[in-house]
């Protein structure tokens, strides 16, 4: 049965925090010498980032200080994550489980901002008729995820609160996949089952597809990236980024029919079910606080524990410590 679905409030408060996080974070010292005038943002065509590249809300910002934008897109949050880490693009979001499973050492990608966590922002869509309640139910089936992303951590998290445990994932069939190729492999029937997250989640309601929830579970949030030469030589660009996107976001929150429309527009997405991931997801960029470090540190303590990653490492090491910049 689904859960009540329920968006977060975040308070003027997240606001006044944001504001004053990013003035300390612009003010660590630094040279923008050593960088060329332009701002790589990494998205996927189904970010509702792409409103914010359509407005061009980061140009304004950025071009009075001499900066232009140039936006990349990528087939999924696993190619950002690599391209932030290879150092071809400089801001990016992904979901948080992306860093958890791909970290490789001390020159990887910084945290520097957060969405809300979204209890019902991922599920288990399977084929019309099927009588599935849980992760038992596809033990011997053909299942579809995007590896090293908020689906795959999702899928692992059912499996340690089953019986079954983490280390039997081979007891499912399992096909790796983007998350549009899920969509065409189920309705294909080439699958029995997907595990998505927004906006296919709301997609295959839409779709009236059997969906399975857990909102028991610790639920995964959107993270913002940047490198640490970013960090180092142009934080006050960066500081510019996020808080083009809290107005930007700000602006969705306050007139989603004109979003959910422009949104539909550019992903062929109908525009009801992107009204229903703004229903499922809470939008409202907060700094990376302490809290969002501790978070972090149990999914990678997670995933270390149960060998699903080789190394564990400290997430504090990569985030802006919110306690020590006012």
């Amino acid at each position: 049965m689904k859960q009540h679905k329920s968006k977060i409030i975040w308070s003027s408060v997240v606001l006044i925090l944001f504001v004053a996080v990013l003035i300390g974070f612009i003010n660590l010292g630094g040279s923008e010498q050593a960088l060329d005038k332009k701002i790589r943002i990494g998205y996927t065509h189904n970010d509702i980032l792409i409103g914010l590249k359509n407005i061009e809300g980061v140009e304004g910002r950025v071009a009075p200080k001499g900066y232009s934008v140039e936006w990349i897109e990528f087939q999924d949050e696993v190619e950002i994550y690599q391209s932030l880490e290879e150092g071809t693009i400089d801001f990016g979001k992904v979901g948080d489980a992306n860093p958890s499973f791909l970290h490789k050492g001390k020159n990887a990608p910084v945290f520097v901002a957060t969405e809300p966590p979204s209890p019902n922002g991922r599920a288990i869509a399977s084929l019309k008729g099927a009588e599935m309640t849980g992760v038992k139910d596809l033990v011997g089936k053909k299942v579809a995820y995007t590896p090293f992303t908020n689906d795959q951590y999702f899928l692992l998290q059912l499996l340690e609160k089953s019986s079954l445990g983490v280390s039997r994932i081979d007891k499912l069939e399992a096909i790796e996949a983007s998350p549009s190729e899920e969509v065409e492999l189920l309705q294909n029937g080439e699958v029995d089952a997907v595990v998505v997250s927004e906006p296919y989640v709301s997609l295959f309601d839409h779709l009236e597809y059997p969906l399975v929830y857990d909102g028991e579970l610790t639920a995964n949030q959107d993270v913002y990236l940047t490198t640490q030469e970013n960090i180092k030589e142009r934080k006050d660009i960066i500081n510019e980024l996020l808080l083009a996107i809290y107005d930007y976001e700000d602006l969705l929150n306050k007139d989603i029919h004109s979003f959910a429309e422009f949104l539909y527009q550019k992903t062929k997405i109908p525009h009801i079910v992107w009204l229903n991931v703004f229903v499922n997801e809470a939008y409202g960029i907060s700094p990376y606080y302490e809290g969002m470090v501790k978070q972090q540190q149990e999914r990678v303590d997670f995933l270390f524990e149960q060998k699903v990653i080789s190394q564990n490492f400290e997430v504090n090491e990569f985030a802006i410590d919110t306690t020590e910049q006012e």
